[in-house]
């Protein structure tokens, strides 16, 4: 199914297929289901551009204000595994947030930017001390 292997994929216990776009860590889902970590080089290739802007925080600190940019590289990536036999692309909220902004300021008609808007969505975690994640559950 996974032509390039670069994604792991896993069939959870309700058919829903889903793959791990860019997370160097695994999910453990509430049936069990395993979906396998990404290559850690992967992982850091598919990181978004963060833009930071400063301002001045509490006793000297410095706050951050992060805009996450979505770059060629993981719009491309992103674009190839969606058009995988997948129904579920989980990618980071950095992502989800940078996509959004992108599917927002596009022609709604696009079929490229709506495939990936179809299949592109964040965790959502059943349980946090077991840190298992929802299997009918996801953030869009």
């Amino acid at each position: 199914m996974n032509k390039n292997n670069a994604f792991p994929v896993v069939t959870l216990t309700n058919g829903v297929v889903v793959a791990n776009f860019s997370s160097p860590h695994e999910f453990k889902f509430v049936d069990g289901s395993v979906l396998p970590a990404c290559d850690p080089e992967v992982s850091r290739r598919l990181m978004l551009e963060a833009k930071e802007v400063e301002s001045p925080g509490v006793k000297g600190t410095v706050d951050i204000t992060l805009k996450w940019v979505m770059t060629s590289e993981v719009y491309q990536a992103l674009k190839r595994i969606c058009e995988e036999e997948v129904d579920v692309v989980i990618v980071p909220l950095p992502v989800m947030t940078a996509f959004k902004e992108l599917f927002e300021s596009c022609d709604s008609h696009d079929e490229e930017i709506l495939r990936v808007y179809s299949k592109a969505r964040v965790i959502r975690v059943a349980d946090r001390v077991e840190k298992t994640i929802h299997i009918d559950r996801f953030c869009k």
